[in-house]
């Protein structure tokens, strides 16, 4: 009787896959999707690697396909498609070959869809000067099904 009444109650404080969906951290240690936070972390580390590297092309494919906000130093563009965001990074990053960028903030907010912040930093170099360059990146993202989407992309001297 005692094992039968023990495992009742063992079932009833279970999590079940409701309450794993919506707290997201115990349906990630069953086996199920990754809370938001693990995974926007994990995309704005790759966001910020591509950044480095001066790969418009790769952080095209981060954007949402319905525009995004890019501010650049001396430039803002209020809403535009990714294609002409990576020729207006490429161009920028173009005066700022190379340097190192890293993730130094990740934060989630709520809303419908859901959206997420990561904060940058980049440190390079302008093309034939010495001296080194600290810009900091906001990047907002949207949270689209299950991908992450850039939505926003904010640099700063």
């Amino acid at each position: 009787m005692i094992p039968a009444v023990l495992a009742l109650v063992l079932l009833a404080f279970a999590p079940s896959p409701a309450v794993s969906s919506m707290f997201g951290t115990a349906g990630a240690h069953l086996g199920g999707p990754a809370p938001p936070q693990s995974v926007l972390e994990v995309e704005a580390s790759r966001f910020a690697q591509a950044w480095g590297a001066g790969d418009a092309v790769g952080l095209g494919r981060t954007m949402n396909s319905a525009g995004i906000r890019l501010h650049l130093p001396g430039e803002e563009h209020l809403l535009i498609q990714p294609r002409q965001a990576q020729a207006a990074l490429r161009s920028f990053m173009g005066r700022y070959p190379g340097g190192d960028a890293r993730v130094t903030r990740v934060s989630l907010s709520g809303g419908d869809p859901r959206k997420g912040f990561a904060e940058i930093r980049w440190r390079t170099r302008a093309q034939g000067v010495g001296d080194l360059l600290t810009f900091t990146l906001f990047v907002a993202f949207s949270l689209e099904g299950e991908v992450w989407r850039v939505t926003e992309i904010r640099v700063l001297l």
